[in-house]
């Protein structure tokens, strides 16, 4: 299931003591929604408000050529090709009910939209066969509701189909309920690029509809879609199905350890391109895993996010393309989402893993306990396939790709360094008690300029906030200032001190108006061979900011520093123990 990209700014004023904060008044699901504005000073309350709607976008000189070329070859066809009315919302029948034994997700039983976890998804052994089941069972359910394509069935029916099957699997339908979604699948037709809600609206020979199926099943959740053809479909938009299909596999075919999460949208968007297609660039892919939908998020068009992907994390990738303009419209009943000319849309989603190992299929007798019901009369057997090196439910749906080194697992003895992913959350707060940071500007000037130096050290506290950990310290060089971003981008090399259990070291770009990431350059103590990355979220710069580290290559964290983090925000501050610094709230011999 698709979520769309959420926009929340940071920036400092022009006089150093107050920041302008720009945020969602919904949930930061949801791009293009109006944004609350309100510019505060130090210690005082904000003082005016407005509404604003961000819309800014600099296309490259490709981008607009095709999008040129999309809408003169609409144009052209406009004549030829007699075009269907467009899409009217037929009548949504009760949501229809689960049985009292199968669990639910935390969202159920609210309206209101989940946020977007932060956390990245990493199952472990025992999770990630857990999640497979998941997504073994949304591909045989998606398998089953395409066959019920065809002319004068209803997406009412084909939900009610869905909903069957899941809850006779013993699991839930993860849409049902999330922000008040009334159906338990998707089903997006014709001109619809995503969240169509299923209603009395018969499809039409000639229709082309997604099917976009999300189970909960054993604590975890699997996503996949399809686009499926109805009846007799134009050869022109039969390709442009076929095209989306090989869009996500161009984007599958980029991900291994360390690849840069930007490639996967410059694959999309050259293969896109060749056709003269537009790629929808408010949905994204996503985290996916305990939580519906995490960090990362997967952008298909040509982007420069940062961030890079790690061995064992699980996320999708859904492009969704159109014949025609990639801006869209949403109804009244803030899912339907449709391309804002009516162009037609398709959509496909798959579910990834990787590992740089070969991990076989779980076995039958822990697969039916995890599914509920006999995997072998139910599903294909997992297979590894020697060309592409994917491990997917089936050969029609791949809802879970395992991408493998054809090496045998090591063993223990073999392998010193532990590849586990380990989760370390950490505040950065700058009380302003420590004369940080100082700003060196050697280059003699008024405005921030190349080569200006900022040295700094600043308290850390454990992401739960309950316990003093350290400080940080360390310098960053100034290499360029963004007066349109009201920021500046640094190249920073600096170092967390946890006390006796040593210390990790960073290095990367620091962004001081958005998000970014930095590289785990190493560590002593218990962190000794640490390597992985960083992300550095900014909370009100430079001031509190939160830190998310993915590491990889020691042993596993001691409790004390693996608390649950609380969420971020502008208004968090520590304990009153942990800013005392008394000795219950604070790690042994904490640097200071």
């Amino acid at each position: 299931m698709a979520v769309a990209g959420g926009l929340q700014l940071s920036a400092p004023s022009h006089g150093g003591q107050g920041h302008v904060l720009l945020s969602s008044t919904k949930s930061t699901i949801f791009a293009g929604a109006p944004l609350s504005f309100s510019f505060s000073t130090s210690g005082k309350e904000s003082f005016s408000r407005k509404n604003l709607v961000v819309f800014a976008r600099k296309l490259s000189g490709l981008e607009e050529a095709m999008r040129i070329k999309r809408e003169r070859e609409s144009r052209q066809l406009a004549p030829k090709v007699g075009r269907r009315p467009p899409l009217r919302r037929g009548r949504v029948s009760p949501q229809l009910p689960v049985p009292d034994h199968i669990p639910r997700p935390p969202y159920v039983g609210s309206s209101l939209l989940p946020e977007i976890a932060c956390e990245r998804q990493f199952p472990g052994s025992e999770g990630i066969d857990d999640m497979r089941a998941a997504c073994e069972l949304a591909a045989r359910v998606l398998e089953s509701a395409g066959k019920l394509v065809k002319p004068s069935i209803t997406t009412n029916e084909i939900d009610k189909a869905v909903h069957q099957m899941i809850i006779d699997a013993g699991a839930y339908p993860s849409p049902l309920g999330y922000g008040g979604f009334p159906k338990s699948v998707c089903t997006s037709v014709n001109e619809c690029m995503c969240h169509g809600i299923p209603d009395s609206r018969q499809l039409q020979s000639g229709d082309i509809i997604n099917i976009d199926v999300t189970v909960y099943l054993n604590g975890y959740h699997g996503d996949t879609s399809k686009t499926f053809l109805c009846g007799d479909v134009s050869e022109r938009i039969q390709r442009l199905v076929k095209v989306t299909e090989e869009c996500l596999e161009k984007g599958i075919a980029v991900c291994k350890d360390g690849a840069s999460f930007k490639k996967i949208g410059k694959r999309i968007s050259e293969h896109a391109e060749k056709y003269g297609y537009g790629v929808v660039e408010r949905f994204v892919g996503h985290g996916v895993g305990t939580v519906f939908h995490s960090e990362p998020l997967i952008l298909h068009h040509r982007n420069d996010q940062s961030g890079s992907m790690i061995e064992g994390q699980t996320f999708t990738i859904e492009p969704i393309l159109t014949m025609g303009s990639i801006e869209c419209k949403t109804w009244p009943d803030n899912w339907t989402t449709l391309a804002a000319d009516g162009s037609p849309a398709a959509q496909a989603i798959s579910s990834l893993h990787f590992s740089n190992s070969i991990r076989s299929p779980p076995s039958s007798s822990r697969a039916q306990r995890l599914l509920g019901f006999n995997l072998s009369h139910s599903f294909p057997t997992l297979k590894s396939s020697s060309t592409n090196q994917v491990l997917s439910a089936s050969s029609n749906f791949t809802t879970s790709a395992f991408f493998c080194k054809n090496k045998k697992e090591p063993a223990d003895s073999d392998s010193p360094r532990p590849t586990k992913v380990q989760e370390l959350h950490v505040y950065e707060i700058n009380e302003r008690d420590r004369g940080s940071p100082a700003y060196l500007r050697l280059s003699q000037k008024q405005v921030n300029t190349l080569g200006d130096l900022v040295p700094f050290s600043n308290k850390i506290y454990s992401g739960d906030l309950e316990k003093r950990l350290g400080i940080t310290a360390g310098l960053c060089v100034l290499i360029q200032n963004f007066p349109e971003k009201k920021g500046d981008r640094y190249e920073a090399i600096y170092s967390f001190y946890f006390g006796d259990y040593g210390h990790i070291s960073v290095q990367g770009a620091y962004l001081t108006y958005e998000d970014t990431y930095l590289a785990v350059t190493g560590g002593s103590g218990i962190f000794e061979g640490v390597y992985g990355q960083v992300k550095l979220k900014q909370i009100v710069f430079p001031f509190k900011l939160f830190y998310t580290f993915y590491l990889k290559g020691i042993k596993d964290l001691p409790v004390e520093l693996t608390g649950k983090p609380v969420a971020p925000t502008p208004s968090v501050e520590p304990s009153a123990a942990a800013k005392a610094t008394e000795p219950s709230a604070t790690v042994k011999n904490f640097t200071n």
